[in-house]
This record gives C-alpha cells, structure tokens and sequence, in this order.
C-alpha cells in the first residue's frame, strides 16, 4: 500500500509493481494484481483500522472493492462504512448478499432489468453421449431458474442415513436424476416440514409497489419484475413482525389460484391460451390479468392458463393479454399503435 500511494499511480506504475509482486512474492499474475487492489483500498484508514483488528479476510476485501467500484462515486463512504460494519459478523456468500442489497438499495427506482433479458433469459445447454450410454453435459441458467433448482434438488440430495457412501457430488447426481419423477409425484421429500418451494421475502408495501427487491432462500435477491411474475400462481404468506423483527403473528397460508378454478381454467383454455401455443395444462401458469396486488380477483374472468415462456412475454414483452366476453384476448403493441 506505501509503495502504490508513492507511485505516480500510472498505468505503467501499475504494471512494475504487479511485475515486482511476481517475482519477489513468488504469486501468480492474478495474485498479484489481487494484492495490488487490496493495497488500493488500505487509503482508507477504516479499512486500515478494520484490517489492523483481523475484522476483514481476503474474501472481504474482494468482495468490498467490487461493490465500492459499482457504486455511484457520491455514495462510496457510505456504502464503505456500510459494509464495514457487517463485516465482523457476515463472510462469504452472506457478505455478498449484503453488499448486493446495498447497491440495489441505493437505486430503488433504479434501472429496471431489461425486457429481452427477462423475456428470454441466458440459459445454455450442450450434451455429449459416451460410448457407454452415459452423458456429460455442462451449460448456464438465469438466477430465477437455479434458485428453483437448488429448491426442488436439496431434498432429494440429503443423505439417506449417517452411512451413506455416496459423496456430495453422488448425492446431487442422483437427485438430478430424480427431479424428473419427483416434481410431479405427491411422494416428494419434505424438507423443514414443507414441499420443496422457492421462498420469497419481501413487505407488503414493497411487494405493492414493485420498488425493491425480494430476498430469495439462500440464494441472494430477485428483482421485483419477476416476483411479480412468480407470485401469479404461489402461496402468499401473511408475517407480522414486531419492532425488533421478531414474529409476532402468521396469517393462513393460501393458494393464490385454487384447484378448483384451475380446473375451470384447464376446461376453458385447453392449455396455454396464448395464440399458436399447444403447451399441456399441467406445465402452464395461472396467470392473473389484472394482478392480485393491485387489486385483481382471483377467479376465472380474471385468469388465464399460460406457459413459462409465455407468462414471461406477457410481463415482460410487448404483449397484453385482456379479459372480452369471459375469454382472453392478446394484443400486441403495434395492434394499439395500427
């Protein structure tokens, strides 16, 4: 850190010192101007101060110098001091989650997530088949999918008893290849009492007006667009907390579209009702036309049968779908334009 705020802090600066750290240090490159990063936060004298008292790791110091670097300039101190403060008692992925909804807090009514990202999100997959029938496959999905995933796989991954030989690895295979069987049998382990489900929290008045984020069950947060999505057809649990945060009262758990008007639903629309679409009921959404949270109703004059894709365009894209004589109608934007 003395040697960087003697430089001339150059480009070229830069470089010698990180050259100076590969061959003294014995680092790799990548370490080096890792270290170098590290010695650029030691300006501070709270990260100096914090590093002094063996609060801040080398995960904290990376994870401290990505958040400050995307945060508005005006904002760095606080967002500084923010942190440091959680850092003595959060590391790791909880540190992250944090320092996430630091940023995100900071812009509320910041940029919204971009349509085709939401309507088409990144999601590869590549196979190849072995000689022996077996497959190897790698690929990506979007945050919204994986945290689902995780959600319907940490059940089935559980050990089967305390000898159980299998290593994680074994486990989380053999539970991928469950996942198929199980998501539609009644037989599906429970885990902390409940069906597998992807838990979303968030208050009602944010939930209302779809401003901030929602925290996701061990897996960070989700933009509000989305929620507003998956919270078509879920169960909606009311929590009332008391000034510490403590619980102080549950409401009933509901299903936001019960079986019965799914089934009015199934007998009207056949399966996806969006126009050329011959997705099966059971792997359509009920989504509502008017939405719950701004008032809408659940029953059948206000609900349609959509596929994920679908579902995703109609709240996402530019498609609208309405409610004319007790059927659905969509529209697309150039019709209202035309």
């Amino acid at each position: 850190a003395q040697i960087w705020e003697r430089s001339g802090r150059a480009k070229e600066d830069r470089a010698s010192i990180v050259a100076d750290l590969v061959a003294l240090r014995r680092v790799t490159l990548s370490e080096a101007r890792e270290l170098l990063r590290h010695a650029e936060l030691f300006a501070s004298r709270a990260i100096r101060e914090a590093a002094r008292e063996g609060v801040l790791s080398r995960q904290h110091l990376n994870i401290i110098d990505k958040t400050l670097a995307e945060a508005p300039e005006a904002d760095r101190d606080r967002v500084e001091a923010a942190l440091l403060d959680d850092a003595p008692n959060f590391e790791g992925k909880k540190f992250q989650t944090i320092a996430n909804r630091i940023l995100l807090l900071l812009d509320q009514d910041g940029t919204a997530p971009d349509d085709r990202e939401l309507v088409h999100p990144k999601r590869e997959f590549y196979s190849t088949s072995r000689k022996d029938g077996s497959v190897v496959f790698r690929g990506r999905i979007d945050s919204e999918t994986g945290a689902k995933l995780a959600a319907l796989m940490s059940p089935l991954a559980k050990p089967k008893s305390g000898k159980d030989p299998r290593t994680t690895a074994e486990r989380e295979g053999d539970a991928f290849a469950e996942i198929e069987l199980a998501s539609t049998s009644d037989d599906l382990p429970e885990e902390g009492g409940e069906r597998p489900h992807l838990a979303l929290t968030m208050s009602f008045e944010d939930f209302v007006e779809m401003k901030k984020p929602a925290a996701v069950e061990g897996e960070g947060l989700m933009n509000p667009e989305s929620v507003l999505r998956i919270a078509c057809d879920s169960k909606v649990m009311r929590v009332v907390l008391g000034a510490g945060n403590e619980i102080m009262n549950i409401g009933r758990s509901s299903r936001t579209i019960p079986n019965a008007i799914r089934m009015a639903l199934i007998h009207r629309d056949r399966g996806c009702a969006f126009p050329g679409c011959g997705t099966r009921p059971r792997q359509c959404h009920g989504h509502h036309v008017e939405h719950w949270a701004k008032g809408g109703e659940t029953s059948a004059d206000n609900l349609v049968l959509l596929c994920g894709f679908h579902h995703r365009v109609i709240h996402h894209g530019h498609w609208k779908v309405a409610m004319v004589n007790g059927r659905p109608v969509f529209t697309h934007e150039w019709m209202k334009a035309g």
